[in-house]
């Protein structure tokens, strides 16, 4: 994960590929830094919802299918992959290593032209989280969709994602990070996305941008993967998961793309709480986003998110285990939902 999301968040959210390989727990102080990045970043480092992706299940850029004109062709170098076995009714099979001839499923019964109406969310919300260790506020962040844009000729909700450190953390790990996607406004799928990691002396900077008509992802402009129909990134699968509906005991799984790679994000609904936040009581519906697959949080361990249990399904409490102890993203102020 840190290579990071920071998701689902986006919650979410709350993760970025940053860093923290670089952070090691060797003195009193690292631990205090390592710390400070993983409070901050759950808001913001969305990978932390969806990190630790499992070789067989996720395609990299490494696999990427040159692209010439609207013809996809595999490299010369690369080996045809088998073909044979037959993919699931509605669902095509996306070559995970050209070269071991991996596969995973993806829906492609979507359409880009598809209406999804909800009032889960809407332009103007705005919420606002204290991110604490232990009884330590470690910092800030912010969840809203300030404004609607036009991204190639559709109209998209501007959801923008902001985490800060606090004065105490920023003396020793200073963190001001932005994460910023594009959504369909009426199919509910990712655009574009974009991020802007500043951590201590970390400095990361990322633009995908998503072509639904041809089918392909650009990162940084250089990077070309394809992709599915009507594919998610770690900030907009947040917000489409508070659309669906969820049974106790299920999962819902969506289709997402991050950090050049893409995967089926698996988001398990554990059960139903009361908790209490400084924002209020609230009915809750309990959730823990993952990856199909073994590599389960293999860096940064479970992460938990309360929801509002009614149609939407406002995060109001998150909870990342970390080295030691939790950080714990709780709600402070909801406006315009």
């Amino acid at each position: 994960m840190n290579r990071i999301l920071s998701l689902l968040i986006a919650l979410v959210l709350a993760s970025a590929s940053s860093n923290q390989d670089a952070l090691r727990v060797t003195s009193d102080t690292d631990s205090l830094q390592e710390v400070a990045g993983d409070s901050t970043r759950l808001l913001m480092d969305t990978d932390s919802m969806v990190s630790a992706v499992n070789d067989s299940l996720e395609l990299s850029i490494e696999d990427t299918l040159s692209i010439d004109g609207s013809t996809d062709t595999l490299s010369a170098e690369s080996e045809a992959p088998d073909t044979s076995e037959v993919a699931p009714p509605g669902m095509a099979k996306f070559a995970m290593n050209i070269k071991k001839t991996k596969f995973a499923y993806f829906d492609t019964t979507h359409s880009i032209d598809r209406v999804i109406k909800t009032d889960a969310f809407k332009l103007g919300e705005e919420l606002e989280f204290v991110i604490r260790y232990g009884p330590v506020v470690a910092g800030s962040a912010t969840m809203a969709i300030p404004e609607i844009k036009k991204i190639k000729g559709r109209e998209c909700y501007h959801i923008v994602s902001e985490a800060r450190s606090s004065k105490f953390f920023s003396a020793f790990f200073r963190v001001r990070d932005r994460v910023e996607s594009y959504m369909d406004a009426k199919g509910l799928f990712s655009w574009r996305f974009e991020k802007h990691l500043r951590e201590g002396n970390f400095r990361a900077d990322q633009y995908v941008e998503k072509d639904h008509y041809l089918n392909i992802a650009v990162t940084d402009k250089k990077d070309t993967l394809r992709i599915p129909p009507c594919i998610q990134d770690i900030l907009t699968a947040f917000y489409y998961v508070r659309t669906l509906p969820m049974e106790v005991g299920k999962s819902v799984f969506i289709d997402t793309y991050a950090d050049k790679k893409l995967y089926p994000l698996e988001v398990k609904v554990l059960g139903r709480e009361r908790i209490k936040t400084s924002a209020g009581t609230f009915n809750c519906i309990v959730i823990e986003p993952m990856l199909r697959g073994d590599a389960i949080f293999k860096q940064r361990g479970r992460l938990t998110i309360w929801m509002t249990d009614d149609h939407r399904k406002i995060p109001v409490l998150m909870k990342s285990k970390v080295l030691i102890g939790s950080i714990i993203a709780e709600i402070k102020r909801i406006k315009g939902a």
